[in-house]
């Protein structure tokens, strides 16, 4: 991946007015008369002022997410009512000035209410857990560049712990997750063209097909990694860069994985409202079959994880279409709406269904440890929620043609739609266990269920008379080539 430039540095908010960037704690002076001001709140307040007064850091932060009016010296941080307070009050700068009781009027300073407090102090401290993540990960030599590159070296064992550390430079480097996502499917398209055919690998062609399985699993992590800040991302690219008429899980969903396209689903959710209308028609000129799962799985998955988007997606599923052009069966389009309408009526039955099937995937998967391991689960009941939920979103099965695994893909995406992005992951311990040697089979094997979706074979029309290696219709008892079928010879 390449380093940052200037204006994907701005994107990823050191300029006014773009997204905002969180920088580390630092030291900085304030009114020395601030903290004789705490007796004026209460002790749950002080705790909170405290805090805040010690990580100027975050309250920077705080101060350039609140786009504050360009005459703003000062501001008002509530730590209760919106209204009535109390209020810190701060420089443009960051810098304590004083402390208001509850009662006491900020004037016409702009507030932070506790509401936007809470909610971007929560961020903050996530982001410091994946920073702390990325450090353990990255060792005492700092080898951080090493652990961005297994997005692209992993494959399908990317580990939960390792997306966490990843995680945490998505703030940065946003932008070029993004433009890695869609060059990767691009790339991917290409290399596809050319092994599609494959089916008894040569030796020559081993880098090319690890090539293939490496930008193939990169999709899925890259999917997750690039909309992590959803709708604020997509809103930060510059003009020329406008990505608001793609479907985006159509990157992901198009290589006919139920792993990669859960994960495209999950992007869209993330986005928001910004992708319905691009869904919709999306759906309405469906043709393909892959067209048609994409777009009916990004309408769920704005369904299931925005309310607000509940009842137009409903409206436009289960609205009439017009199928001629249309290479799949009315039958599969009746088979995604029944199962959309069961995904977004009864959210909790899909995920029993869900968790269900990870129970039976986890004793099935740890029945080789010995008795007494931690890892290995006797029973259904015995597996954890998060790994039960974990492991049918990371199946590597193919969905292409299988009108039974494109259902059961779509009622997971309720669950997925609201997931937090290191759920879709599996832990460590559990990536070691499923691990694999790759070999170039194992790339063939990913081809095999898309070659008959990009490159249907064509019967030859039957020729018409006797067949030449058949008995001559003359009753010779000679094959038709050997007898009459000479004379028909040029």
């Amino acid at each position: 991946m390449r380093r940052p430039d200037r204006r994907n540095q701005a994107l990823a908010g050191a300029a006014p007015g773009d997204r905002p960037r969180y920088d580390p704690p630092a030291t900085v002076g304030h009114q020395h008369h601030f903290l004789s001001r705490l007796d004026r709140v209460s002790l749950p307040h002080v705790e909170l002022a405290l805090t805040l007064y010690r990580d100027h850091g975050l309250v920077q932060y705080l101060l350039r997410c609140a786009r504050l009016p360009d005459g703003a010296g000062r501001v008002a941080i509530s730590l209760d009512d919106p209204a009535l307070g109390p209020f810190l009050v701060v420089t443009r700068e960051g810098r304590f000035v004083t402390c208001l009781g509850a009662g006491m009027r900020a004037g016409d300073l702009p507030v932070i209410t506790r509401g936007q407090l809470d909610g971007l102090t929560e961020k903050v401290a996530d982001l410091r857990a994946r920073m702390a993540a990325a450090s353990a990960l990255a060792g005492p030599k700092g080898h951080t560049a090493q652990l961005v590159d297994r997005i692209f070296h992993a494959g399908p064992d990317l580990s939960r712990e390792e997306f966490v550390g990843i995680s945490a430079f998505q703030p940065l480097f946003g932008f070029e997750f993004l433009r890695a996502y869609f060059g990767a499917v691009t790339e991917l398209d290409e290399l596809r063209s050319a092994l599609l055919r494959v089916e008894h690998p040569k030796r020559a062609l081993t880098p090319v097909l690890r090539r293939y399985w490496d930008l193939y699993w990169a999709i899925g992590h890259l999917a997750v990694l690039a909309f992590m800040d959803g709708r604020a991302l997509i809103e930060s690219l510059p003009e020329q860069l406008d990505i608001s008429s793609s479907c985006l899980a159509w990157g992901a969903s198009r290589q006919g994985s139920v792993a990669l396209a859960l994960r495209g689903f999950w992007g869209v959710a993330k986005v928001g409202k910004a992708q319905l209308r691009t869904c919709k028609t999306a759906f309405d000129e469906a043709a393909s079959q892959l067209r048609l799962v994409t777009s009916v799985g990004s309408l769920i998955a704005l369904g299931a994880g925005h309310a607000r988007l509940r009842a137009e997606v409903r409206k436009v599923l289960s609205a009439p279409r017009d199928l001629s052009g249309a290479h799949f069966p009315e039958e599969l389009l009746t088979l995604f709406q029944s199962t959309a309408e069961a995904a977004l009526d009864e959210p909790e039955s899909a995920a029993a269904v869900q968790r269900r099937l990870g129970a039976r995937m986890a004793v099935s998967l740890t029945r080789r440890l010995a008795a007494g391991d931690p890892l290995r689960f006797e029973r259904e009941e015995d597996v954890p929620e998060a790994l039960a939920m974990a492991l049918p979103v990371n199946t590597r099965q193919s969905f292409v043609d299988d009108a039974e695994v494109m259902a059961l893909m779509m009622l997971f995406i309720p669950w997925t739609a609201r997931a937090e992005p290191e759920q879709l992951f599996l832990p460590r311990e559990l990536i070691r266990l499923v691990h694999a040697r790759w070999t170039p089979e194992d790339t063939v094997r990913l081809l095999a269920p898309l070659r008959e979706h990009y490159h249907p074979k064509v019967q030859a029309p039957r020729r018409e008379g006797p067949s030449r290696k058949g008995p001559c219709p003359c009753g010779s008892g000679e094959k038709y080539k050997r007898c009459c079928g000479k004379a028909a010879l040029p």
